[in-house]
């Protein structure tokens, strides 16, 4: 009895995947397309963009996934021009199926009908959600519902607000303990790459340009990361987009608009932050497209 509640909870109860799988098909016209991890969904709002924005970003979503998803709805962008798409500090080291992609893989199967290589037709997890995680997971998420009224974060333009900032999250050693987290001591960057590569390649056969863009991130989060690694990143994003005709990079991982309380915690943008992210992409946009370029653009400086 309590798996068959648990799995009806799974089914039935809307979330970020059912809100996105819906939302996207409504989007389709989207000139500008947002993808990425958290990092994008909560600092990327396509309220500030001069052309119609929808972001298809997500929690932990990795390039793995971004990959899958463009495969899968691409095609069905008949207006796109961009897509942005996030490379952060922890992005093109992260190896398939890491501890982020234990349970969300099924997500993205189930929710978002996507073919995800990852998993067996054997695996009984594919089969019921209840099973991706353990009892007490499962019962916290039922709970922050029962409290919340909703799982869903984003509006129906994909973004999701994080008010203000929190001392309790915004701080130095919080900030060691998320770099900590996102440090996996990696440095072999050549499946993340070849895969940027394979995005990139397929959005230039439908005349789509690719914004790859490294996000902002408090003083705390930035002098704690490894700077050796840093750089390489700096530099193979810096590679990929002179390689790339249809490939832009943008580096803003310490970039000297945003201050400590355009943060709502360590490394995600607040409401004001992401204004200012957004405004600055939308900026970027327009200097290398002519997009919509006899607009006004004051409100991006």
């Amino acid at each position: 009895m309590v798996w068959i509640c648990i799995e009806i909870f799974y089914r039935f109860v809307p979330n970020n995947y059912t809100q996105k799988a819906t939302e996207i098909q409504n989007n389709y016209d989207s000139k500008i397309l947002v993808l990425g991890n958290s990092h994008a969904f909560y600092g990327i709002n396509p309220d500030y963009f001069n052309a119609k924005t929808y972001n298809f970003s997500n929690i932990s979503q990795s390039l793995y996934f971004d990959e899958l998803l463009i495969e899968k709805h691409l095609k069905s962008f008949k207006n796109l021009k961009y897509i942005i798409l996030t490379v952060d500090y922890f992005s093109l080291s992260q190896v398939d199926n890491s501890s982020e992609d234990i349970y969300r893989k099924y997500y993205y199967e189930q929710y978002m009908d996507i073919n995800v290589p990852l998993i067996s037709r054997f695996d009984p997890k594919s089969y019921s959600l209840t099973l991706t995680r353990n009892l007490e997971m499962n019962i916290d998420l039922m709970k922050s519902y029962s409290k919340e009224k909703t799982l869903v974060e984003g509006n129906s333009k994909g973004w999701a607000m994080k008010i203000g900032t929190n001392p309790q999250f915004n701080n130095y050693e919080t900030a060691v303990d998320v770099v900590a987290k996102n440090e996996d001591g990696l440095s072999d960057f050549q499946v993340n790459l070849d895969r940027l590569n394979r995005i990139i390649k397929l959005c230039s056969k439908q005349n789509v340009k690719v914004l790859l863009v490294t996000m902002p991130v408090t003083t705390h989060y930035a002098r704690l990361v490894n700077q050796n690694k840093l750089r390489k990143i700096y530099t193979d994003c810096k590679r990929i987009a002179s390689e790339q005709k249809n490939c832009i990079y943008l580096n803003l991982f310490q970039n000297k608009n945003f201050q400590n309380d355009d943060f709502y915690d360590t490394d995600h943008l607040n409401e004001k932050g992401a204004e200012k992210c957004s405004k600055i992409l939308n900026k970027v946009i327009i200097e290398n497209s002519g997009f919509n370029s006899l607009q006004k653009i004051e409100n991006v400086r």
